[in-house]
């Protein structure tokens, strides 16, 4: 069974397919040069074409179930409904794991995304670059403290992708 996981966001978008409990691939769609709600047609268009071209069994979402305002409500749940209308429209079923349960499954009960994206790197043998995309400072800083190509931030977006791919298979082969 193909799976293609999806975490979903207005900003950034990771994606990762696995069948049988093997990676295939993974990538990061970057929407923050978009405003909402227009954004919210870039993600199903996005997501419309990738499901198309993957052609997945099942598609893996993290169901939003904690926000920290409205604002993020608006935006994930958008997000959210955005992929799970791509999926509808291709026949394709859908999934839902717990944030809880991504964890459980990927580590720790209380990992954070970095400890995940580790977790990913060692049991599947990718480069963390590819987990956890490094977001790289384009100007020295003028007190010296970082300079052109320093790592500013990581998206770790496509870690918590495979990681969705990983939690449904392991819960599918666990009979839960």
């Amino acid at each position: 069974m193909k799976l293609l996981g999806i975490d979903h966001g207005t900003n950034y978008a990771g994606w990762a397919t696995m069948r049988d409990g093997k990676p295939l691939a993974l990538g990061l769609f970057d929407y923050s040069a978009a405003a909402m709600p227009k954004v919210l047609n870039e993600i199903y268009q996005d997501s419309f074409a990738l499901i198309g071209q993957e052609k997945p069994s099942v598609v893996v979402l993290e169901r939003p179930v904690h926000f920290k305002n409205a604002n993020s409500v608006l935006a994930l749940v958008g997000a959210y409904s955005m992929v799970t209308l791509a999926a509808l429209h291709q026949g394709v079923r859908i999934e839902g794991i717990r944030p809880t349960e991504l964890k459980m499954q990927t580590g720790k009960g209380n990992a954070d995304k970095e400890t995940v994206a580790v977790e990913m790197q060692m049991l599947f043998d990718i480069d963390y670059d590819k987990l956890a995309v490094p977001v790289l400072y384009k100007v020295n800083d003028s007190r010296g403290k970082y300079k052109i190509g320093d790592v500013k931030e990581r998206l770790f977006d496509p870690s918590d992708a495979l990681a969705l791919c990983w939690a449904f298979h392991k819960k599918n082969k666990n009979g839960v």
